[in-house]
């Protein structure tokens, strides 16, 4: 079993199998041949071609098999589970200071209003 930390190739022959543990997302490349892949804890099972990738999202075991032919193998940190959630922290972020500003103009106005000896009237 192999732990995964950067960008690492793997090749296996027909019928091989290889076992990653991975502690974070990782990227899966097909550069040729044909894998088949589960991962700990999944629903599905995944056959991969040459040309083809598949994320695999978190921590676990991940199993691959080669089949019926020699398969390359890229793997590697994506780069895109990163950026999706460097983009929801910051979605999430305007969200709560577009709130916030909403909520002190609202108080504001309220407190204007409401605050005891007022010359509203």
């Amino acid at each position: 079993m192999q732990n995964i930390f950067t960008r690492r190739q793997i090749r296996l022959q027909a019928g091989d199998v290889t076992s990653l543990q991975v502690t974070r997302p990782v990227c899966l490349q097909v550069g040729s041949g044909r894998v088949w892949v589960t991962i700990e804890g999944g629903r599905t099972d995944y056959w991969l071609s040459g040309g083809q990738s598949l994320d695999i999202p978190g921590h676990g075991l991940v199993v691959i098999e080669s089949v019926n032919t020699a398969s390359k193998l890229h793997i590697g940190l994506c780069r895109r589970h990163w950026l999706v959630r460097l983009a929801r922290v910051f979605e999430a972020l305007a969200r709560r200071i577009h709130s916030r500003g909403r909520n002190h103009a609202g108080r504001t106005a309220t407190k204007a209003v409401e605050a005891p000896g007022s010359c509203s009237q």
